[in-house]
């Protein structure tokens, strides 16, 4: 027999494996936490004496190896069924744990200093979970903590005029590059007198030139309020029929000054965070590998 509990009101016994397939932190605390309990009574009542005494050890081999088989094979193979060409950090983000012989625990990494959270970008599209918005990634939260785009704005990219990699994803350092440029100052020009003659490169000296703006990138962004981010920081009102006031919502590349033709939208802005489709059954695979799998693991350990 095959359930979901509440681990709060679940007692273990001997007679009983369990899975606890969470999306990051304790099941006591999350409020996506999942237990499967899987009923073995049916594989240990014909044991013999020495299989009954080897029955601990039996069953701690089977959790260590239902947690390996389900967190870097089954799992990683069903996501690769349901979401377009997932990347490799989505692939290897779900870990296991044995606590105990009867009881292995699966949770999605939650923490990466770099980059996005598996446990929390996966959740919008766990069936199950009650949360269907699409996810916040960093930058989206970057761009609402500087107030650069009001209310619940979203941007969404323009991917033919991103770097893009299999499946159409945006490579990441396209956002890193947009963010940088909306947060960086556009250095000014330098003349001759300002560089140092001294440098050289081997017994040549180096060649001296100043910074031409017009040769710089720049990004801004316009969000649906007409307001303007440039520079880390809102700017005045644009002029009536100036560029920044006839452009739409959006983050824009330019490059150089007043040349429309060089202009480059990267990102444009939807009014709210969209839905997303629930179309990771995550609880409902495990459960049916758990029910799938259990009973030949123990017997086979048990051997």
């Amino acid at each position: 027999m095959s359930r979901f509990v509440s681990r709060c009101c679940n007692t273990v016994t001997r007679s009983s494996a369990r899975c606890l397939p969470t999306l990051g932190g304790d099941p006591i605390v999350s409020p996506m936490a999942r237990v499967i309990t899987h009923n073995i009574d049916y594989v240990i009542k014909d044991l013999t004496i020495f299989q009954s005494v080897t029955l601990p050890r039996a069953a701690r081999a089977t959790m260590s190896r239902l947690g390996y088989t389900l967190a870097k094979k089954d799992i990683p193979k069903y996501m690769k069924e349901v979401y377009n060409n997932p990347n490799n950090l989505t692939l290897s983000s779900l870990n296991y744990k044995v606590e105990s012989n009867y009881k292995v625990r699966l949770s999605f990494r939650d923490n990466v200093p770099k980059g996005n959270s598996p446990s929390r970008y996966l959740e919008p599209t766990t069936r199950g979970t009650g949360n269907t918005q699409a996810y916040e990634t960093k930058f989206t939260r970057m761009l609402r903590s500087t107030g650069a785009v009001s209310g619940n704005e979203y941007p969404r990219p323009v991917t033919s005029n991103l770097a893009v990699g299999l499946g159409g994803k945006v490579k990441p350092y396209e956002y890193a590059r947009a963010w940088s440029g909306l947060t960086s100052s556009l250095p000014r020009s330098r003349s001759k007198t300002e560089l140092n003659s001294s440098l050289s490169f081997g017994g040549a000296k180096r060649k001296l030139s100043g910074f031409n703006r017009n040769n710089n990138y720049r990004h801004f962004s316009k969000d649906r309020q007409g307001r303007i981010f440039m520079g880390a920081q809102i700017q005045k009102p644009p002029t009536k029929g100036s560029l920044f006031d006839v452009v739409k919502p959006g983050i824009y590349r330019i490059k150089g000054l007043g040349q429309p033709s060089v202009l480059q939208l990267l990102f444009t802005y939807l009014p709210v965070t969209p839905a997303v489709p629930e179309i990771f059954d995550y609880y409902g695979q495990i459960e049916r590998q758990v029910n799938f799998r259990v009973a030949p693991m123990l017997r086979e350990a048990l051997k």
